[in-house]
């Protein structure tokens, strides 16, 4: 047998196990939210600061527009009462509230356009 070859094998499982662990640590360990959030060609920048609920300012209870990913942990978007998700952008909500993953939940307003990789005819 050769324990050089069986002790390299090991240190390099090792290695490898300690790299992934280190990896998915950093992909999903993200709370809070970003700075940013671009929905397809409109960028929107965060307004005040996190709340216990996502408060648009209307009465009514907030649409869920869906969800986005940050790393490897989904986080749900609200839009104000009575909003929908639409592939416009003249259709989209002008402020949205997206989950924290941490109990609170960030206001973001709309503040422009940004380019896009995909073509504009696509849904």
């Amino acid at each position: 047998m050769n324990y050089r070859a069986i002790g390299c094998g090991v240190i390099a499982a090792l290695v490898f196990i300690g790299i992934g662990i280190i990896g998915l640590n950093l992909a999903s360990g993200r709370v809070g939210c970003p700075e940013r959030i671009q929905w397809r060609e409109l960028s929107y920048l965060p307004a005040g600061t996190p709340a216990p609920s996502p408060a648009f300012g209307v009465k009514g209870e907030p649409t869920k527009l869906g969800s986005t990913f940050i790393g490897l942990t989904t986080r749900d978007i609200y839009g104000p009462p009575g909003s929908r998700t639409s592939t416009l952008a003249a259709d989209r909500p002008s402020s949205i509230a997206m989950d924290c993953a941490d109990g609170t939940f960030l206001s973001y307003r709309l503040s422009g356009t940004v380019p896009t990789l995909s073509p504009a005819g696509s849904p």
